[in-house]
């Protein structure tokens, strides 16, 4: 007897096959001669994030990317016989996709330099602190050891 649970697994896959089937099913479709260009785009984003950016820095990158889409997906919808329009609207996506990967890209290079100066200082903090301590702790045993040997030359004995 199968289990509730294997029962649902079941029915989430055939559900998911069913939607990805079905001919209503939207698919976003880049046009070929761009495909390259997004991919670049997305590569060099990640690129960006992985090297330390925040994200403020990559919103504006993500909503060119964005704004890329809606004009391609514009483009797409467009009659075969606008192909004027059409073509000024790819070439408008292509320049904002050149101008999301240079600017990830020097993006990139700012956030590693940074992250590579932050782990540095990182780094000489943690050593000055250690020998900080270092110091502290071999002034405090000296100071201690002072206190012991003059209170001890400062004991008195009685004789009983």
């Amino acid at each position: 007897m199968a289990r509730a649970s294997d029962w649902l697994i079941l029915t989430i896959v055939i559900l998911v096959a069913v939607i990805m089937i079905s001919p209503l099913y939207p698919l976003a479709q880049i046009n070929r001669p761009l495909q390259p260009s997004f991919g670049q785009a997305i590569v060099a984003v990640n690129n960006a994030e992985a090297a330390g950016a925040t994200p403020n820095e990559t919103v504006p990158l993500v909503a060119m990317l964005n704004r890329a889409l809606e004009l391609n997906e514009e483009a797409s919808s467009l009659p075969t016989n606008q192909t004027d329009q059409r073509n000024a609207l790819l070439s408008t996506v292509n320049q904002i996709l050149t101008n999301v990967t240079n600017q990830a890209n020097d993006l990139t290079t700012t956030s590693a330099q940074r992250t590579y100066t932050n782990t540095i200082m990182t780094y000489v903090s943690g050593i000055a602190a250690a020998v900080v301590g270092t110091f502290a702790y071999v002034f405090g045993v000296e100071f201690y050891q002072r206190y012991r040997i003059k209170r001890t030359l400062q004991m008195r004995i009685k004789a009983k």
